[in-house]
């Protein structure tokens, strides 16, 4: 039951590694990587726009918030003097009032104009708690704080010294002597810009009516002013820490994850459904390209848009049907030359081997009655003769035989022809072969002709004993070498120049590769092709 139970984990593990495998090359392809940018396209442009959205609101709001330091005093003592004037005001002052009145007082906050959005949406930023209040008698005397743990109990009902704060002495000097002028009320700090200011706090009392200062001699009465308190405040760092940043970019940020994942989904939609388009005609592209490197040119890729990847496709079937008709040319000269020297093997050898045969029957049969046993000698010798034209004519047979290599290879073919070439011309040969990769199937044609014709020359001409051929696939080029050691020959003279030689030159030349030939007069002879891979 184990047994099985781990068959069958191994057996699933397999599975999920396959399938992770085709998932991983299938993101890997053109198409997945055309939806992956489009994706990323999308979300980039989408987080650039709510970016710029974003910084423009923001700027929008520190623009628009009423926070220099003139308004900011002018705000403080319309709206925080008279909250404590009453209390100050009583004499002696009602300090536990002023106390009990703050204990309420939940702190300060300013906002911003109110930002229109689509027609009727409004947005408005505010910021809280960002001002310290020191509530001061006219002797200098701390009556409360707000936020009230910002200084200890025991300092309360205790006289500040003007230096109680950075940048206090100038301010609340001025507030003491009863000035109202916003501009001597404040002083700007380091660090951050800070500032402290002292806003005095007056009560106001009525003296004597006058009569005269009318012109309808409606009563007159006059007020008099008189210092009973000053309300010291400092700030934060100005002014960026007064807006609630964390909180826009918490709201900011739920909004870009919903908006980008939506975007993020159309974009892959968009994408895959682009991408597919463009993958299917580039896998015809691919196809054909496929069919044409078997040497089927007949393969048209069908695609009749007009972009640029319509106008490639036209001139690749272009350049496939030139090819066709270059191949067809060279087949067509290939074949003559394959005729002209067939001609020229059959006039060197059969012919004369022919000819000297029929030689030796002739004076066999004029020797036949007068001399039985020299007409039986020149019988011999014509059936030598014959023998010899039989076997030249084998030879020539096999080599106009068609190539049958497909499903085999060229390494494959070339063994089942050499081991049949030894046993008709009794000569050793041998063949190594160093790191084989599969080529295309025209360049094996092509390269099985080339040996072919090597033999043929070593079996006609070298009277070679033995035969070395190797094929060295290296990593940028094969390395094709034959070599013999027969009776050699000079490069270049005019017997040395045959057909086949000319024929395995040409075939060389149309693959692209480098073609030699060394050889000595008995030192036997030494083919080498360099064939390099198309990528």
């Amino acid at each position: 039951m184990q047994t099985e139970n781990a068959e069958r984990l191994t057996k699933d593990s397999t599975n999920l590694g396959k399938l992770f495998s085709r998932v991983r090359v299938s993101f890997r392809s053109l198409r997945w990587r055309l939806t992956l940018s489009y994706s990323l396209v999308t979300v980039a442009a989408l987080l650039v726009v709510e970016l710029v959205a974003m910084v423009f609101v923001m700027s929008y709001f520190v623009n628009n918030i009423d926070l220099t330091p003139e308004n900011l005093i002018s705000n403080l003592r319309a709206e925080w003097t008279p909250m404590v004037q009453q209390f100050f005001s009583e004499d002696p002052p009602d300090i536990e009032g002023v106390r009990d009145y703050l204990d309420n007082v939940q702190g300060s906050a300013i906002g911003t104009r109110p930002l229109t959005i689509f027609g009727n949406l409004q947005v408005q930023m505010k910021a809280e708690d960002f001002l310290s209040f020191y509530y001061l008698l006219n002797d200098r005397t701390l009556v409360d704080v707000i936020p009230h743990d910002i200084v200890l109990e025991d300092q309360l009902g205790q006289k500040i010294p003007y230096d109680y704060l950075p940048g206090l002495e100038k301010p609340l000097r001025a507030a003491l002597d009863g000035v109202e002028d916003e501009n001597l009320l404040y002083e700007k700090f380091d660090p951050g810009n800070r500032i402290t200011g002292a806003i005095p706090v007056f009560r106001y009392e009525p003296t004597d009516i006058d009569l005269t200062t009318d012109p309808e001699n409606e009563p007159v009465m006059d007020v008099e002013r008189k210092l009973v308190g000053v309300i010291v405040f400092t700030t934060k760092r100005f002014p960026w820490e007064f807006l609630p940043i964390g909180d826009v970019m918490i709201y900011i940020g739920r909004s870009l994850l919903i908006f980008t994942s939506f975007a993020g989904i159309l974009g892959s939609i968009f994408g895959m459904l682009t991408a597919s388009g463009m993958t299917k005609r580039l896998t015809k592209v691919s196809e054909a390209a496929h069919d044409w490197s078997h040497g089927d040119f007949s393969v048209i890729i069908r695609d009749k848009r007009d972009d640029e990847l319509g106008k490639l496709t036209q001139d690749l079937n272009s350049m496939a049907e030139q090819l066709e008709n270059l191949l067809d040319r060279r087949q067509e000269l290939s074949i003559l030359e394959e005729r002209n020297r067939l001609a020229r093997d059959l006039h060197d050898s059969v012919k004369q081997q022919t000819f000297a045969a029929s030689a030796q029957l002739g004076a066999a049969r004029s020797h036949l009655i007068n001399n039985p046993e020299a007409a039986y000698q020149h019988l011999k010798e014509g059936e030598i003769l014959i023998g010899r034209v039989r076997q030249e004519l084998t030879d020539l047979i096999q080599e106009l035989r068609p190539i049958e290599m497909k499903g085999k290879g060229l390494i494959p073919t070339v063994r089942e022809y050499i081991c049949d070439w030894q046993r008709r011309n009794d000569i050793d040969i041998s063949i190594h072969v160093r790191g084989e990769r599969a080529l295309p199937v025209v360049v094996e044609k092509s390269l099985f002709r080339i040996l072919q014709e090597a033999l043929a020359n070593v079996c006609w001409h070298s009277k070679a004993t033995k035969v070395d051929i190797v094929f060295n696939y290296r990593p940028d080029f094969l390395l094709l070498t034959i070599r013999d050691d027969g009776q050699g020959f000079v490069p270049g003279e005019t017997r040395a120049s045959g057909v086949g030689l000319k024929s395995m030159k040409e075939r060389a030349n149309i693959l692209g590769s480098e073609f030699r030939i060394d050889s000595k007069p008995n030192h036997g002879t030494r083919i080498s092709l360099k064939y390099p891979y198309k990528s």
